[in-house]
């Protein structure tokens, strides 16, 4: 009798083994491969190791993406004309290094002349099984979002999303948050919100997805991250190997720079 259930109860572990592992996301952090600087104040994106048809594609639109970096930083010199102005300071973080996504988010520094400086953050999340960039919103359905983009657009441009439910989201995270700067209350009300674009992003430090107005300069100080965190994502239906992973990156600490 025990001959018999032995191999029995064999394959049943190994059956209940390849279902766990089709299923979890757990892995190691994708191995990132610094680059030099691409000049004293640009920062160039990190390429990642292996050879395979998805990484060679996100690699090279990371190539696009320094390159034009480095026209937008002599663009910004151009327009200064002499003047005050013609910094372009980029930074780069990694908001997320696996498994099954990885996010690279810019952090930009401009003053091209005028009366300001400015500074922004985009933000892109890769799907690490064809290394094309996450579709939003396929990823999120309850959210109903809509992708800002255009015909021809720039290498380095990274889409927005809007929809009317991610801003009532949007507004009552941040009107029920303490913390939350309190001159910006009118900025966050619900009607203020309906039609805002967002920055979005996979983010294992926050354990979540990231979402950040893009607001005006004049209003830019209220820009707040808001997370949408696992509980919030299942109920909105977002796809179930997206949420395990970024649980799973926050567990393993897959993010950098680490503070």
């Amino acid at each position: 009798m025990t001959r018999l259930i032995a191999p029995a109860l064999i394959a049943l572990l190994l059956a209940a083994c390849g279902q766990a592992t089709a299923q979890d996301p757990a892995g190691p952090a994708v191995e990132l491969v610094a680059k030099p600087r691409l000049s004293a104040e640009i920062e160039a994106l990190p390429r990642l190791s292996g050879d395979d048809a998805a990484t060679g594609r996100i690699n090279a639109e990371l190539d696009r993406m320094d390159a034009a970096a480095l026209q937008n930083a002599a663009g910004c010199t151009a327009d200064a004309e002499g003047g005050p102005g013609g910094g372009w300071t980029r930074t780069i973080s990694q908001p997320m290094t696996g498994p099954a996504y990885i996010t690279l988010r810019e952090h930009l520094e401009t003053y091209c002349g005028g009366p300001y400086p400015s500074t922004s953050q985009s933000a892109i999340t890769y799907d690490l099984a064809d290394g094309g960039r996450i579709d939003w919103a396929a990823a999120i359905p309850g959210l109903s979002l809509t992708l800002n983009t255009f015909d021809e657009a720039p290498a380095d441009y990274v889409p927005t999303v809007a929809s009317a439910a991610l801003g009532a989201w949007y507004s009552r995270k941040k009107l029920s948050d303490p913390d939350a700067n309190a001159e910006c209350q009118d900025v966050y009300a619900p009607d203020s919100l309906a039609e805002q674009s967002f920055s979005i992003w996979a983010d294992a430090e926050s354990g979540g997805v990231s979402v950040a107005p893009d607001f005006p300069h004049v209003i830019q100080a209220c820009a707040e991250t808001a997370t949408l965190t696992p509980a919030e994502l299942r109920d909105l239906d977002a796809r179930a190997e997206l949420v395990a992973a970024i649980e799973t990156a926050h567990a393993a600490s897959h993010w950098a720079p680490k503070e």
